[in-house]
């Protein structure tokens, strides 16, 4: 397995168990947690913390960007030394024979 998938594994089966025991301690807690109040902070908390994994995974995917783009340019750019050097070699003629 490679070190992704196994990432997304622990991942998930940690999302699984804070939703199972969510609903363990749901069954427990008393009435008055479980009010408009308390349920609107809790809604405010989750959108907040929504909003924080949003922004941390749009500035992975712009630092692969970046990443994947200064590749790009650097194959490109050896690419068009490679061309460059064949025309300047085949400009001189056939090689020397010793």
């Amino acid at each position: 397995m490679t070190s992704s998938v196994t990432i997304g594994l622990i991942s998930a089966g940690c999302i699984f168990g804070g939703v199972l025991l969510g609903l363990v301690l749901r069954g427990l807690l008393p009435d008055y947690h479980l009010r408009d109040d308390s349920k609107d902070t809790v809604k405010m908390v989750a959108g907040t913390i929504a909003t924080l994994a949003a922004l941390v995974l749009g500035l992975l995917v712009g630092s692969a960007k970046n990443s994947f783009d200064a590749l790009n340019t650097e194959i490109t750019q050896s690419s068009t030394k490679v061309i460059l050097l064949d025309r300047v070699l085949a400009a001189y003629g056939p090689g020397l024979s010793y």
